[in-house]
């Protein structure tokens, strides 16, 4: 269990790490202290699609912006039947390792970027949805949380079951691709296969995803608990939503900082 007090400093430098799932705030919450505070925002999936896009995919740099990360979710692709707009799984999957590699990387810079600059204050690093898919929130030496609980407070953002239902209707309606760990990632295409009965030139692409995107919400709900538990602290969701500028953030955070310090 990380130890957190008032003197935390990221909380001391104001330098805090979003993590939750898509769809929970992490990029409106940091969009809001750039421009109520002119606070510094870095967006790991923006930064992953700078890397991914640098070489062969520069084309997908056209229009990729904070604000649009269409283009990433693109090139990650869903696997399945090419007529129905798929790709082979062996291409989901080498692509799924590109991303893998490109999210470290990524979150890996944010943390350098204040361990150059250690004075560095106003600083909300936008983390990805899919980082607790990278991590091992009961090692305390993991490399990604160690070196962004050194660096800024972990800030895990929570919300009720009904939250999360709005997030699975979503995507239902208009399903997405998604990054997943490798190994769940096989038993999810060979579980589906067999429920399916289809082979991979069959299946429809979406029909995977949702399939896939039930079980990842429910077990990523469960690492980022663990995250927040081990590592961080948690906010909820119906705060959140009250939350209008930095000084809000920061006076739920000592709040949150205060209450487990007088109820360990």
């Amino acid at each position: 269990m990380k130890e957190l007090t008032i003197e935390n400093p990221g909380l001391q430098f104001k330098r805090f790490a979003l993590l939750g799932m898509s769809g929970l705030g992490k990029t409106f919450i940091s969009r809001n202290l750039t421009k109520t505070d002119n606070w510094s925002h870095y967006s790991v999936d923006y930064e992953i699609g700078q890397l991914l896009f640098k070489d062969d995919h520069e084309n997908l740099l056209k229009g990729f912006d904070i604000d649009n990360l269409t283009h990433l979710s693109n090139f990650l692709g869903k696997p399945g039947s090419s007529t129905m707009g798929g790709i082979p799984f062996s291409e989901y999957v080498s692509r799924q390792r590109l991303h893998r590699d490109a999210e470290i990387k990524a979150t890996l810079k944010a943390c350098s970027l204040v361990e150059k600059s250690p004075e560095l204050s106003h600083f909300v690093c936008d983390t990805s949805g899919s980082i607790c898919e990278l991590v091992n929130p009961s090692d305390k030496d993991d490399l990604l949380l160690t070196s962004i609980s050194r660096n800024f407070l972990i800030v895990c953002l929570e919300a009720p079951d009904s939250i999360y239902q709005v997030l699975i209707d979503r995507f239902l309606a208009k399903p997405k691709p998604m990054y997943y760990e490798e190994k769940f990632l096989n038993s999810l295409w060979h579980s589906f296969k067999r429920v399916s009965s289809n082979t991979d030139d069959k299946i429809n692409p979406d029909d995977f995803m949702v399939f896939g995107f039930k079980a990842l919400i429910e077990r990523r709900k469960a690492i980022f608990d663990r995250i927040s538990k081990n590592w961080g602290i948690t906010l909820n969701f119906e705060l959140l939503r009250r939350i209008n500028d930095a000084t809000d953030l920061i006076e739920a955070i000592k709040l949150k900082i205060g209450s487990a310090i007088e109820n360990p």
